[in-house]
């Protein structure tokens, strides 16, 4: 007897489809569940419409309706015993009984009936998946999905689907799916339509080579730096993506910091494989042996890091241990800026180096300070996070920029004095293998304080919002993958993950006000001069993912997990490497991304440890927009910025609706998390 109410036909011939009914064992339940199966094979919307070589997926449309009647209120019918009637033993372990499982716990709680419309992926051809979660990563804000449901991965692989297609039976043709897409309940539309949605969000989302014909082998990589714990009470910390990448990716890792870190103990040993303590102050000089002695003996495929401060330790002990890296001096010369200077020039800049503050004195150096127009940069040849960056107007401002500098210990390396280069700032985040450009998306960087016109050496160059994909011309977005690229190759790159800022010169778009919110704007403002032909001006180069938060940003928009093509480039795994490098079908990107910064906007602020929920108590309507909010100090704690900059807190923040709309939330954003801060004890 088909359960009242349990009915999902809808819009659909069940001509089109094979019925069969399931007994299934599900999870804790005492009886078999009745399960009414229908299914139909179903090729992507792009192969219907033209017919191709290349196929990326197959997919089921399945149908179920579960009667969850208790085996003695549900009326017997001792079937015929032909195949309409199968009992499942031992389903919990099957991808039926853990497509069923997931059904009934999407349901509603004591429902007697639950109608789900399904679709489950099958592999294009018999293999591995590229990693263990790859259907929920892309698969991530779907509009027409409300779950993935992810199915075990067989001794051998996936197996092709058989020759007969969809007229196999439902078992066999479910040996070969990674996953399904449960359609969302609360839609209107008829299951026909429903499943079609699916079917192109998946065309959308997988139309890329993500099955591997061997199995990836077990690797291991030490990983120098574990980040810090911000609050794991909501389980905050800035390795948790990294983390959760390599155990995707069948990845080992041993954790390098120093001794105390929160890695360390038992309490979070879950997270990581091992973790080896050393002396993480010993500078760039030391650490390199340091890390190489740790690690002597160990069974090592591949060193990494995701922090600025390690990469040259980190690419010296991957020399010394003849691990795969990009040669160390070229990595020096990235993250010196004054060394990246003389290999990328621009006639358009000036360029000044001092070796410390008294060089400022120096004759010759006062003679050609004299000479340069302004305004001018000020910046330590080696910092992070734009500490001690500063726009000068005049030779007075830059004297007290550089003592300024000096006094907050960020000379060691050299001070770098520029002209300032006004138009949009950008990150763009580029993936090279052997030379050839993977992967590039560019943001927008929002102006900060020390932009203004009327900047003083009190403004800082901090992050504000960033913003995806950039609204610049296609033809400045074609400019700045074309020369950032180059600009790489320049440097010696051939492989890696790469967090580049960058200028447009003469942009055909300045940054204005919309209804009292600022955004890109086209036309040149108002009394300024002519402009010539658009150009890029490299502000810096990172030989590295960006940091946890925008690759957070990064991968929800585009799909595209840098953290995880680090690991893989690390291994020299060029085919996972190549194949988690790319985004979305057209477009790339699946919503607009805003990456709202919260700063540490004055000295001795109390961050709450309940700031999130009051902030969203604030803005109950930001909350359905959210991808990430997490801190970046920690909740409880008072905090200072440092040389001009800091952080509280960060909110990614989408909307398919427009920009606007994004960069209008985390105008809210900011105003109700300095309010809630500003009132704190």
């Amino acid at each position: 007897m088909k359960p009242e109410g349990a009915n999902t036909s809808g819009g659909i011939q069940n001509a089109e489809f094979i019925s069969k009914v399931f007994f299934v064992d599900v999870n804790d339940r005492k009886d078999p569940v009745k399960v009414s199966c229908r299914w139909r094979f179903s090729e992507p919307p792009a192969v219907r419409d033209a017919p191709r070589t290349v196929i990326n997926f197959h997919s089921l449309d399945l149908l179920l309706d579960i009667d969850c009647t208790p085996w003695v209120e549900r009326e017997h019918e001792p079937g015929d015993g032909s195949e309409a009637d199968v009992i499942a033993p031992h389903a919990t372990s099957s991808a039926l009984g853990t497509l069923v499982g997931a059904c009934i716990a999407r349901g509603t709680a004591g429902a007697k009936a639950i109608a789900m419309v399904a679709k489950v992926v099958l592999v294009p051809r018999g293999g591995f998946l590229c990693r263990q979660d790859i259907l929920e990563l892309r698969m991530r804000h779907s509009e027409h999905a409300a779950s993935v449901v992810g199915f075990a991965t067989p001794d051998g692989g996936f197996p092709a689907i058989p020759a007969e297609g969809g007229r196999a039976t439902l078992p066999v043709l479910l040996s070969s799916s990674p996953g399904a897409l449960l359609g969302k309940e609360s839609s209107q539309a008829p299951p026909g339509e429903r499943l079609e949605l699916l079917a192109s969000e998946l065309e959308h989302r997988l139309s890329f080579d993500w099955v591997l014909p061997t199995q990836p082998l077990p690797r291991t990589v030490a990983m120098l730096g574990g980040r810090r714990l911000y609050d794991m009470a909501r389980e905050q910390y800035g390795a948790k993506g990294l983390l959760e990448a390599a155990q995707a990716l069948g990845i080992s890792v041993i954790v390098l910091d120093a001794s105390g870190h929160w890695l360390e103990g038992e309490t979070y040993a879950h997270l990581r494989d091992d973790f080896v303590a050393i002396d993480m102050a010993a500078g760039d000089a030391r650490l390199p042996s340091h890390i190489a002695e740790a690690l002597k003996g160990r069974q090592l495929d591949g060193i990494v890091t995701f922090s600025d401060e390690l990469v040259i330790a980190t690419a010296r002990a991957a020399e010394m241990l003849g691990l795969p890296t990009e040669p160390a001096a070229l990595i020096v010369r990235a993250h010196y800026k004054d060394a990246t200077r003389r290999v990328v020039r621009n006639p358009r800049v000036q360029v000044v180096r001092l070796d410390d503050a008294e060089h400022l004195d120096d004759p010759p150096t006062a003679e050609r300070l004299a000479e340069l127009e302004y305004p001018l940069i000020v910046k330590p040849c080696r910092a992070a996070a734009s500490r001690g960056v500063r726009k000068v107007g005049d030779l007075s401002a830059l004297r007290q920029a550089v003592r300024k500098m000096d006094d907050e210990g960020l000379t060691k390396h050299g001070i770098l004095i520029e002209t300032y280069v006004d138009g949009p700032e950008v990150d763009a985040n580029l993936v090279l293998w052997d030379g050839e450009l993977l992967f590039c998306e560019i943001s927008d960087d929002f102006p900060c304080s020390a932009d203004a016109a009327d900047a003083t050496i009190a403004d800082d160059f901090s992050e504000t919002l960033m913003v995806h994909p950039t609204a610049l011309d296609p033809g400045e977005v074609e400019l700045l993958q074309s020369v950032l690229h180059e600009n790489l190759l320049q440097l010696g790159f051939r492989s890696g993950v790469f967090h580049v800022e960058a200028r447009v010169q003469n942009s055909s778009m300045r940054y204005g006000e919309i209804n009292g919110i600022q955004d890109l704007v086209h036309g040149e403002a108002e009394g300024g001069p002519k402009k010539g032909p658009p150009g890029v001006f490299l502000v810096e180069v990172n030989a590295r993912p960006p940091g946890f938060d925008a690759t957070w940003a990064t991968l929800h928009t585009y799909g595209v997990d840098m953290g995880a093509l680090q690991f893989l480039c690390a291994l020299g795994d060029r085919e996972r490497y190549k194949a988690l490098s790319q985004p979305f079908s057209e477009p790339a990107h699946q919503f607009w991304c805003g990456n709202r910064q919260v700063p540490m906007h004055r000295e001795n602020m109390y961050v709450p440890p309940d700031f999130f929920e009051r902030v969203f108590a604030e803005l109950p309507e930001i909350v359905s927009y959210l991808v990430r909010a997490e801190f970046f100090a920690e909740p409880g704690s008072t905090v200072s910025p440092r040389a001009g900059s800091g952080f509280v807190a960060f909110f990614i923040l989408f909307s398919r609706k427009s920009r606007m709309h994004v960069v209008e939330m985390c105008d809210r954003v900011l105003r109700v998390s300095i309010n809630v801060l500003d009132n704190s004890a």
